[in-house]
């Protein structure tokens, strides 16, 4: 929707408002007469510029730059409060979005089915993503020569992605009784991948980021998260891993779409960990849509919006759960100058996915519904990993459900065959067990941790445990 469109269907008040915050010469009782002078200053570039730049540096700046680097075409009440509560406080939330409105950066309109949106005009939106693109890129270091060597990965992920399916669908393959690929198989499996991954080792924690985060490695565990999401593989209770019928059908989308689809998916995922993914991703793409930039530099940019997830710090973060995957997802290419320094650019698909073609974005949440409600991690080992900022909100049912093993930078809770009958005994059942499980962990429960407690309630109904 063109600024011109967004100014028609808005009322006169909402006009006047804008044309006296900016002290526009021009009949506030005409709409057509403030229609014109507001689009004759928003059509000029300059205007714009300085309007931003006028405003102080500081949260409301922020929620503004924000808001144009979001790429939806429409926003909630809740949406926009969100946003604004990143980088402030709920608290201020209800006048910043009046001063959004009063400023002429977001629009409330009426949608076809009648419930009200927030808007950016797309022309506005152009204009605002060309200056900050501009504002960050004097922020970062461009390289003034090109990388001696650099690594685009292209659509391997998901090639590899079919490599495992077609895998899955020619063997029989074994799962352990945690749910996992035998090792061996696995080990023959990963050799068949364009991108080589070896099997994990020991390891101290893997959390957060997926289903299978804790038993894989970081770029295979994307792949069998989304192929066990997307329903195109199961794992049976008789210690099997199967193709399913959607494999086929999604085998058919173009190599572009799945491509997307599994970056949509990944962002979804990683969003947990990184609340501020989102934004990370268009600071990426607007700085290195056409030039190599130095790493280092990048790391400067990005380091407000990536903070230490328990054990593992930010910089980790940036390196491993950014960048790098954005690498195998073939949306950055990553490089390196003569001298060694570390350099990264947008690839073609990065540039046709991230500025060019819209795409459809996951629901945002509820304002501060991240703050309250940090979902739990559910291990193969029955650890329940349990943010201190969740547990005050859930301790009646954790209590009834699992002992309390230690207290480290999350609490840390057992689900045991003693824990759940003391559950069964007060009411709880193994349905009710595995829902709450999956409500606090956003679906995200070992499928061997829902077999045996689907076990122990058989158990518990004929009176034999």
């Amino acid at each position: 929707m063109r600024l011109s469109e967004c100014l028609n269907s808005s009322s006169i008040d909402t006009l006047r408002k804008i044309a006296k915050r900016y002290s526009l010469d021009c009949s506030l009782s005409s709409k057509n007469s403030l229609m014109q002078e507001i689009m004759a200053h928003f059509n000029n570039r300059k205007f714009i510029e300085e309007a931003f730049s006028r405003q102080e540096a500081g949260e409301y700046r922020e929620a503004v730059s924000h808001l144009m680097l979001d790429r939806r075409k429409t926003f909630s009440r809740e949406d926009v409060l969100a946003m604004i509560c990143r980088t402030g406080s709920l608290q201020d939330g209800q006048e910043r979005m009046q001063r959004l409105l009063a400023d002429g950066w977001i629009y409330l309109l009426n949608s076809k089915g009648g419930r009200q949106f927030y808007y950016i005009p797309d022309d506005l939106r152009r204009t605002m993503c060309d200056y900050l693109a501009q504002i960050l890129k004097r922020r970062v270091k461009i390289a003034d020569q090109e990388p001696i060597v650099y690594r685009d990965e292209n659509f391997a992920l998901q090639r590899d992605l079919i490599a495992f399916l077609n895998f899955v669908g020619k063997h029989s393959i074994r799962i352990t009784k945690d749910g996992t690929i035998m090792k061996r198989t696995l080990q023959q499996l990963l050799s068949l991948f364009e991108i080589n991954e070896e099997p994990l080792g020991k390891v101290v924690w893997r959390f957060g980021y997926g289903r299978r985060f804790h038993d894989y490695p970081d770029r295979f565990a994307l792949i069998y998260d989304y192929c066990f999401a997307h329903r195109l593989i199961a794992e049976t209770a008789e210690g099997e891993l199967l193709l399913t019928a959607n494999a086929q059908e999604w085998a058919l989308q173009s190599e572009q779409a799945r491509a997307e689809d599994l970056f949509r998916y990944w962002r979804i995922l990683y969003r947990r960990p990184i609340p501020q993914l989102k934004l990370c991703i268009a600071t990426i793409a607007q700085t290195t849509k056409a030039d190599w930039v130095h790493l280092a530099s990048m790391n400067e940019l990005l380091a407000p919006y990536v903070r230490d997830y328990y054990y593992e710090r930010a910089a980790a973060i940036m390196e491993k759960r950014i960048y790098q995957m954005l690498v195998h997802l073939g949306l950055l290419a990553y490089g390196q100058l003569a001298c060694g320094t570390e350099v990264i650019r947008l690839t073609a698909f990065g540039r046709g996915a991230l500025l060019e073609e819209a795409m459809v974005v996951e629901q945002e949440p509820e304002p501060g519904e991240q703050a309250s409600k940090v979902p739990i991690i559910v291990q193969p080992n029955f650890d329940l990993l349990v943010p201190v900022e969740s547990y005050e909100r859930i301790a009646w049912e954790l209590d009834e459900v699992a002992d309390l093993i230690r207290i480290d930078v999350m609490r840390v809770h057992r689900i045991t065959q003693k824990s759940v009958q003391r559950a069964f005994e007060i009411g709880w059942t193994d349905r009710t067990v595995l829902d709450f499980l999956r409500e606090e962990s956003d679906s995200m429960v070992p499928g061997n941790v829902e077999r045996m407690i689907e076990q122990w309630g058989r158990a518990a109904q004929i009176g034999e445990m």
